[in-house]
């Protein structure tokens, strides 16, 4: 049982809605995203809020999502060990069925390739069991004042305490110094096939 500080409290189910609104606007102009989602509006927003839900949708099962007391500042959503691989049968329950219908077929050409990399990275490099960060987000206007940290201790410590490590992706550097203020490092680094955009995979082991 993971014991969260009042800094870090699960998610309820009635706050899937806001916590969507709060990765959308997180999320909004993230490099990676942009490569996967339509670039004009209303399409952009339509179609990363829907995203960021399929996310919420595939990691509430394990109930491990995390978000601030009170007011919702930010989630920071885990997938636990023995379930930190996501299938694409998953994805389909979640609403993967409607991916041409958001994005577009040449974007939804671009979501499969970006997901069979970011997978076979994913086993590559975590052959064993670990916790996998699927997605962390900051309210824009809370951004940079501790709350991302705050949100991936309750994991962090449980981690540490089982001697198990933690693993993600990310594309932007500021997200990169982020992690690694939280003691990840950097593990591989790529380019995305027809685009100026990075993505990195980071690793924590348990301290």
């Amino acid at each position: 049982m993971i014991n969260a500080t009042n800094d870090a409290i699960r998610l309820e189910r009635s706050q899937t809605q806001k916590a969507t609104e709060i990765l959308t606007n997180a999320f909004y102009n993230d490099p990676m995203f942009g490569y996967i989602i339509p670039e004009t509006e209303p399409a952009k927003y339509n179609a990363l809020k829907w995203f960021c839900r399929m996310t919420l949708d595939v990691s509430q099962p394990y109930n491990q999502i995390y978000t601030t007391p009170d007011e919702l500042k930010g989630i920071a959503a885990w997938l636990p060990p023995g379930n930190a691989s996501i299938s694409m049968l998953q994805l389909l329950q979640a609403g993967l069925y409607a991916l041409p219908f958001k994005l577009g077929w040449k974007k939804s050409g671009r979501f499969m390739s970006l997901f069979s990399l970011i997978e076979e990275r994913h086993h590559q490099e975590m052959p064993n069991p670990h916790w996998y960060l699927f997605m962390l987000g900051v309210a824009p206007s809370y951004q940079n004042q501790g709350v991302g940290s705050k949100l991936l201790q309750p994991i962090l410590k449980q981690a540490d305490s089982d001697g198990l490590p933690c693993y993600l992706q990310t594309s932007t550097e500021s997200a990169i110094r982020f992690y690694k203020r939280n003691g990840f490092e950097i593990l591989w680094k790529g380019e995305l096939p027809g685009d100026n955009a990075c993505i990195w995979t980071m690793k924590r082991e348990p301290v």
